[in-house]
């Protein structure tokens, strides 16, 4: 069983969504909490984009052999808020407000790794729209969806 720790990350209120974008990608897996049991971490991001990598272990698994669907949920809403943390001022902060996806593909849980993309196409003040597309290593598209998310400032 893997231990997961608890969560470590300093929300550094004076540091934009980027900075603390770039602080996750140095630590990779040592953020703790869900981020780690999912096993997700950032690998390339610039405002209103990030591209995530989920390297595919057993526990990935769902009854049949295959990535769980939750896995795929997981990282098109993970994806949705790591884009919008391109665009964060200091202090602000996200919230998921809706999430739409559509399973394409099954993935094999032998396939070596997923690749999330997610890109602004909406954007305000306070609410953003993410477009995301899951695939395995190889390019097959295992998923896509659609994040809205809020955008919270300080009070």
């Amino acid at each position: 069983m893997t231990i997961v720790s608890p969560v470590d990350f300093d929300l550094d209120p004076t540091a934009t969504g980027l900075e603390l974008l770039q602080r996750w990608a140095e630590k990779a897996r040592t953020v703790g909490g869900y981020p780690q049991r999912l096993a997700v971490r950032p690998v390339a991001f610039e405002e209103g984009f990030v591209r995530l990598e989920l390297d595919i272990d057993p526990g990935h698994a769902n009854f049949m052999g295959l990535v769980h669907g939750g896995v795929s949920a997981s990282l098109i809403d993970v994806a949705g808020g790591s884009a919008v943390m391109t665009i964060l001022k200091p202090g602000q902060h996200l919230l998921t407000t809706d999430l739409s996806m559509r399973f394409l593909n099954a993935a094999p849980i032998d396939c070596t790794r997923l690749d999330t993309v997610g890109r602004i196409s909406y954007r305000d003040d306070r609410k953003v729209v993410v477009e995301a597309t899951v695939a395995t290593d190889t390019g097959l598209v295992i998923a896509q969806g659609t994040v809205g998310v809020s955008i919270r400032s300080p009070r």
